[in-house]
């Protein structure tokens, strides 16, 4: 802001000088012009509201993450938690995890920047025209993606409907885009810019899911993709999250059918 103020000052500054220097009103008001337009700051980028968040938050975030895998490798050691029931969780144990890890960073933003979070995250609610592609978008990768399953991958999937509503549509979009697009994008797109900010975080969101396949991976990250694209462009978090929600409901109900 004060950078953008003196660029302003010094602007004004040379239009004062020319108007003076060139000989007539007209051409004191031409000069004023031209030189007017090019001091024109540039508009802000979509990413703005994030611009307070750093490396750090980011780093803190995933010590946590680390601690409670610890913590659930010395559950099992102790016998207090069996392997079983991490392999295969209940869906109040996924939900109390889901909480837990948005709680963190919630936390951890809270305490290291003060209020405002959900804006910092980049949360407010986007136009029509981005909320209207972010569906769009993601009913088609879930469609592309589902016969791209079909073709190379003979599995099938179990719906239960509340695992669908409260984890694939609800939970799992919002955590995962509050870190992957709220949080960590804008950071990595201020030191790399917006291409290779989108590109860094989908291929790290691929990567930190569990696949089996490069097929799985490369689709994991061309959807990573598709959520950054949409974060960047509507510079609101709940458009990817809308996207990804979309995606995953999609995807879901064609491996039903």
């Amino acid at each position: 802001m004060k950078a953008n103020t003196k660029k302003l000052m010094d602007c004004s500054s040379r239009v004062v000088t020319l108007a003076a220097e060139t000989d007539g009103t007209r051409g004191s008001e031409q000069a004023k012009g031209v030189l007017e337009k090019r001091c024109r700051p540039r508009p802000p980028s979509t990413l703005e509201r994030s611009a307070a968040l750093s490396y750090a938050d980011i780093g803190f975030f995933f010590v946590f993450v680390f601690f409670l895998a610890m913590m659930f490798r010395i559950g099992v050691h102790l016998h207090a938690l069996s392997q079983t029931r991490l392999d295969n969780p209940t869906l109040s144990f996924q939900i109390t995890i889901s909480l837990s890890l948005i709680g963190s960073l919630y936390a951890i933003i809270r305490l290291r920047h003060g209020r405002g979070v959900w804006k910092l995250l980049g949360w407010f609610w986007p136009s029509r025209i981005h909320l209207v592609a972010a569906l769009v978008s993601g009913i088609g990768l879930g469609i592309g993606v589902d016969i791209i399953a079909h073709v190379t991958i003979s599995t099938t999937h179990v719906i239960h409907f509340w695992n669908l509503i409260l984890l694939d549509a609800w939970l799992g979009p919002f955590i995962e885009e509050s870190l992957f697009r709220g949080c960590l994008l804008p950071v990595v797109s201020r030191t790399t810019g917006p291409t290779i900010g989108i590109a860094a975080t989908a291929v790290l969101f691929a990567t930190l899911h569990l696949i089996s396949t490069l097929v799985q991976w490369l689709c994991f990250a061309t959807t990573g993709i598709a959520f950054g694209w949409i974060r960047v462009k509507s510079g609101s978090t709940a458009a990817s999250t809308l996207m990804h929600a979309a995606y995953n409901a999609t995807l879901f109900f064609c491996q039903a059918l």
